[in-house]
């Protein structure tokens, strides 16, 4: 807590030593060691006759950091961090089982054992965001996966709204830049026999990756941020906006305002307009998405001219050209 009240008095204008003594109540020696803690964990820190200034800010997602200016009122107050895990998902099926609060957040570094909703692989290297969030509401299993939609509205609308990043949303569970996946979310339901004890909301972007980390064999599908935009962001500065956001929409859905969500996803969505490719009964079906219903179904057109709705299942853009 030393660190984060030193930091939070130089973010913003110089303050002199004899200022953050008397404000953090102190001693100069335990002032001085916490500030060189700081610049050995990057934090770049300058010292002149103004006193200390906070110029610059790693890019780290230690909950120390992460926690530096959140807004929200309960997600992400609570995280558990980690260097390295199979899955954040599958931590956070143990935290469920001992009772975590809701907006518990589990986030690695990177995962060994990372996996989409068919339950294949997907590369966690370095430099990208890999977490769950335990939320906990009182819904049925159907109510439960419209926050797969919540969840992806609230991501792009981070990138998009607070960074400037043109990502769109593929339904059901993707984000793309262009026609490349930079992030996927997986949903998963802790169950009590039929009862709802949690839901898992499990999200992984690929924001600061460096190139040669994804496998050639995922070049034509998957991308990351900092490549499409030349920009290196903060991560734990998108996940602080991302909280809140989430939050904000995760409570006009327990308020049954889901009309609200489907209207942002909408106005978000790289998947309406384009042709694809969806599954139904186990049959691939090419057609145009046209659009999706307040209640998160994905409508389709098909080539005979029959509107469609696709409630679960995967979809792929295609170019039929």
């Amino acid at each position: 807590m030393i660190r984060q009240h030193i930091l939070k008095n130089i973010e913003e204008e110089y303050a002199t030593e004899s200022e953050l003594l008397k404000k953090l109540e102190i001693s100069q020696e335990k002032l001085l060691k916490n500030i060189e803690i700081l610049k050995e964990a990057g934090y770049k820190i300058v010292h002149n006759d103004q006193g200390y200034k906070l110029e610059d800010t790693p890019d780290i997602i230690e909950p120390f950091e992460v926690s530096r200016g959140l807004t929200s009122k309960y997600i992400g107050h609570n995280i558990h961090f980690y260097e390295e895990l199979e899955s954040t998902n599958d931590t956070a099926k143990q935290f469920v089982d001992n009772d975590a609060t809701e907006g518990t957040v589990i986030i690695a570094a990177h995962q060994t054992a990372g996996r989409t909703r068919k339950h294949e692989g997907w590369v966690s290297p370095e430099g990208g965001i890999y977490m769950t969030i335990i939320v906990r509401p009182e819904v049925t299993l159907l109510e439960a996966s419209k926050l797969t939609i919540v969840t992806g509205v609230a991501i792009a609308k981070t990138l998009k709204d607070e960074f400037n990043v043109n990502v769109g949303i593929k339904w059901p569970n993707d984000l793309l830049i262009g026609q490349k996946k930079i992030c996927g979310i997986l949903t998963e339901a802790v169950t009590d026999y039929d009862k709802v004890k949690a839901i898992l909301l499990g999200v992984g972007i690929d924001v600061n990756i460096d190139e040669k980390d994804i496998p050639n064999e995922l070049e034509h599908i998957a991308t990351t941020v900092q490549k499409e935009t030349n920009i290196t962001l903060q991560r734990a500065e998108i996940m602080r906006k991302f909280f809140k956001i989430f939050e904000d929409l995760y409570e006009e859905y327990k308020k049954n305002n889901f009309k609200y969500i489907i209207s942002e996803w909408r106005r978000l969505s790289s998947t309406t307009g384009n042709r694809v490719k969806v599954y139904k009964h186990g049959k691939a079906i090419k057609a145009d998405a046209v659009g999706i219903t307040n209640s998160g179904a994905l409508i389709i057109e098909t080539d005979d001219g029959k509107l469609e709705k696709i409630t679960s299942g995967e979809c792929d853009i295609i170019n039929d050209d």
